[in-house]
């Protein structure tokens, strides 16, 4: 081989690796430092042979290098929190990356790349930690192996898969059982100790418990199908339909569960569910990693609540296997049966007109005759008003023309047979969701004339045309010009409308649609807007679309909703309005300065302890951080990790001591609200979220509110003011003649950071 020859080899390899760690988002340094290593390596012992033993000797020295890197940072982490004057170290994620996602993009098998790690570290002359680490994967991989087994042998005991053509959505709760089952067992377990992990024994245990948990939480749902009644753990008396739910509360399967190991020992699943799992499970309560009933540990799959732990599980697990560089080991659930469903259900090869019958999650919705016109309730309450009939005519020519606007827009996609079948279906679920809105309404308040709401053609086009989304996806589309956005497009909606509609939808959907349509309904709703469309003109650009009034406007109503609730758990809400008043300027002083890479309830917890020191009220920062994280909201980064600027993170109390209290301290003192200032015996005036509203007004304006509300206010009156704020270098921290603005408690007033400690498998390491 010619000198010209190495170095055109030596140039692809640098492009592929290059491509290889962009798709990683690899730190530039760790790149540099592992390609490094690998040519100094490849020099002394020539490694190079074919391209696919350079894929996996070059993934060897990425995966070394993280290595190197976070045993490093963790180290000096450590050291640095034995000392509380230390700075904080800058925060460096860089090495946070699953080892799953590393062999994936480099294209090696496990197996092959474990026995080239043994290698590496030898031909590296890596420390001798690496090399344990390497033998501590490779038989905990094999501990895991043998329980996914256990485990698909215990879920066909206790669950039963419904025919194909059986309620879609008992084939959905099976398949989010099954994936839920083994996503809780793998987050438990590394909620344990070391043992848990790297015994077989005990993880069966803990599968186990596991097991009896999911079990007895899916025994919840009264005569479900997908129970199977053959098993010996179910109650003699569930099969009644008058069977009492409380009895679960106190209930067990875990003999029965003990069972299907018959070498297990149940004395031992006893000691583990005692001694260590009931404790990790109440720390996934605590944190809101599991919502549900806490008390009894039940209602974690119950009444949509599948859905919402299996998307915080997913996240928790994620950023687990992230920080430590692991295995991703639900990819070992290879689920067959759930490949072929969505081969099926997305099977492109069939005529447009055809396709809906191709998928068996929307049989049962395809087969009801749903209505083509306006419901025989709606007519009946139209009847009691005045022009009744009018607007039954305006509803029925405003379909009429999306009915043709959608035909004239879809033509280059569909035929008109097509076109028609999939707007007849729009209409069905629109006058099926109309009446589901609309009805509640009707039987509160039966003299509610309703013809000034069906005149809003806010209301009609943007329900229909959520429905016609809805319709296009049961059809299985797949042609990229009628995916989402085309029925903004196609009717020329403003996006936040359409938002306010899906949400309506989902409101008052109570299973009709099922759990797949929900699903995409929620996709939907996070494509609007994209995070390009909202960003700030702080960044110099204009912004003339309508995603940042929309981003605007949910940021500011959710920051009320969470502010309202928190001082509600704080007994603190005749104090919201000048809380709120302090949120507010902390989003918008210095074009957002204070929000720019910060967490809302980070502002959120900031602005009510600096309520409470001017008020000395007496609350401590750690009593409303106690209180945070009981908020159905709550995540722990929100207090432990904020940023500080230049890099550098720490917990909120320091952020608030260092960054916040500089900046609101002068505007906080000469914050002046009337609204707060009133004594009880004055009237209240109505506030925006506060605004007292009975029950019935309330409930109505939650179901049909449709068009664009503005902003949240609090004082109406105008009457509040604060003198205008020095800029931050001209409020330095407060001194001791302002006692209510001295500095927050230490953050030692914090429990300890609970990180995940890739050293507590090995007692040899240092």
């Amino acid at each position: 081989m010619n000198i010209c020859e190495a170095e055109g080899e030596g140039e692809a390899l640098v492009r592929r690796f290059s491509a290889s760690c962009e798709q990683l988002e690899l730190d530039p340094r760790i790149q540099q430092s592992a390609l490094a290593t690998y040519r100094r390596v490849d020099a002394a012992g020539g490694l190079s042979t074919s391209e696919g033993e350079v894929q996996e000797w070059l993934c060897c020295a990425v995966y070394s290098e993280l290595q190197r890197v976070k045993i490093r940072d963790i180290r000096r982490e450590s050291q640095n929190a034995t000392n509380e004057e230390n700075e904080p170290l800058a925060k460096n994620n860089c090495w946070n990356l699953s080892l799953t996602r590393l062999l994936r993009v480099f294209k090696v098998n496990v197996s092959h790349f474990l026995r080239r790690m043994e290698h590496w570290n030898w031909l590296a002359q890596n420390e001798n930690t690496f090399q344990l680490e390497v033998e501590d994967l490779r038989r905990r991989l094999g501990i895991t192996l043998t329980l996914l087994r256990h485990y698909k042998n215990i879920f066909k005991c206790l669950f039963v898969r419904p025919a194909e053509d059986a309620d879609p959505d008992s084939l959905a709760l099976y398949h989010s059982l099954y994936e839920f089952g083994w996503l809780l067992f793998l987050v438990i377990r590394n909620e344990l100790p070391g043992f848990a992990t790297t015994n077989l024994i005990n993880g069966c245990q803990v599968l186990v418990c596991s097991m009896d948990l999911l079990f007895v939480n899916a025994l919840e749902m009264p005569l479900s199908e997908v129970i199977s009644r053959d098993f010996a753990g179910v109650p003699k008396k569930w099969v009644n339909k008058d069977f009492n739910a409380s009895v679960l509360n106190k209930y067990s399967a875990l003999k029965a569960l003990g069972a299907l190991i018959p070498e297990l020992p149940l004395k031992g699943v006893q000691q583990i569910r005692n001694a260590f799992f009931h404790k990790a499970l109440m720390l996934l309560f605590m944190e809101q990693s599991l919502v549900g009933d806490d008390t009894h540990m039940r209602e974690i799959i119950k009444e949509g609540m599948l859905d919402i732990n299996l998307g915080t599980l997913n996240r928790k697990y994620s950023g687990h296997i992230a920080d430590i560089s692991e295995m991703d080991e639900r990819v070992l659930l290879c689920f067959n049966e759930t490949k072929e469903l969505k081969k099926v259900s997305h099977n492109n090869s069939l005529p447009a007109s055809q396709s809906s019958f191709s998928s068996p999650l929307y049989k049962k919705l395809l087969a009801q005759d749903l209505p083509q016109c306006l419901s025989t309730v709606i007519r009946k309450a139209l009847r009691k008003g005045e022009n009744g009939e009018n607007v039954v005519q305006y509803v029925e020519q405003t379909v009429k023309k999306m009915d043709q606007t959608f035909a004239a827009a879809a033509k280059d996609y569909l035929n008109a047979e097509a076109a028609g079948a999939r707007f007849r279906l729009a209409r069905g679920l629109y006058s099926k969701f109309l009446l589901k809105i609309v009805a509640p309404e009707l039987a509160l308040k039966p003299q509610l004339k309703i013809s000034q709401l069906l005149r809003q053609r806010t209301l009609t086009t943007t329900l229909l045309a959520c429905c016609l989304e809805l319709a296009l996806h049961v059809h299985d589309e797949h042609v990229d010009g009628l995916r989402f956005p085309f029925v903004l497009d196609c009717y020329s909606l403003d996006a936040y409308d359409f938002q306010k509609i899906l949400e309506l939808v989902v409101r008052h959907d109570q299973g009709f649609l099922g759990r797949e349509l929900v699903k995409h309904l929620h996709v939907v709703e996070d494509n609007l807007p994209s995070y390009q469309e909202v960003q700030s003109e702080a960044d110099g650009k204009e912004n003339t679309s309508p995603g940042a009034g929309i981003c605007l406007r949910k940021f500011y109503g959710l920051a009320n909703r969470r502010l309202l609730l928190f001082c509600q758990s704080l007994c603190l809400v005749d104090s919201f309005p000048r809380i709120w008043h302090l949120v507010e300027h902390s989003f918008t002083m210095d074009g957002g300065r204070l929000l720019r890479n910060r967490h809302m309830d980070q502002l959120l917890l900031c602005a009510i302890h600096l309520h409470v020191r001017l008020e000395s009220l007496g609350l401590s920062f750690s009593m409303i951080i106690q209180h945070y994280r009981r908020q159905p909201n709550a995540q722990r980064s929100v207090y432990r990790e904020v940023d500080l600027g230049n890099g550098q993170t720490a917990d909120v109390i320091r952020f608030y001591n260092s960054v916040y209290v500089r900046s609101m301290g002068h505007y906080g003192r000469h914050l002046d609200c009337e609204q707060s200032r009133k004594s009880p015996q004055q009237p209240k005036t109505k506030l925006g979220i506060l605004q007292e509203t009975s029950a019935n007004e309330r409930h109505m304006l939650a179901n049909i509110s449709i068009s664009s509300p503005p902003p949240p206010k609090i004082c109406q009156s105008g009457s509040c003011s604060s003198l205008p704020p020095q800029s931050p270098a001209a409020s330095p921290l407060p001194t001791s003649n302002k006692p209510g603005l001295k500095r927050a408690c230490s953050s030692g007033d914090l429990s300890d950071v609970k990180r995940p400690n890739i050293l507590r498998r090995r007692t040899c390491i240092e």
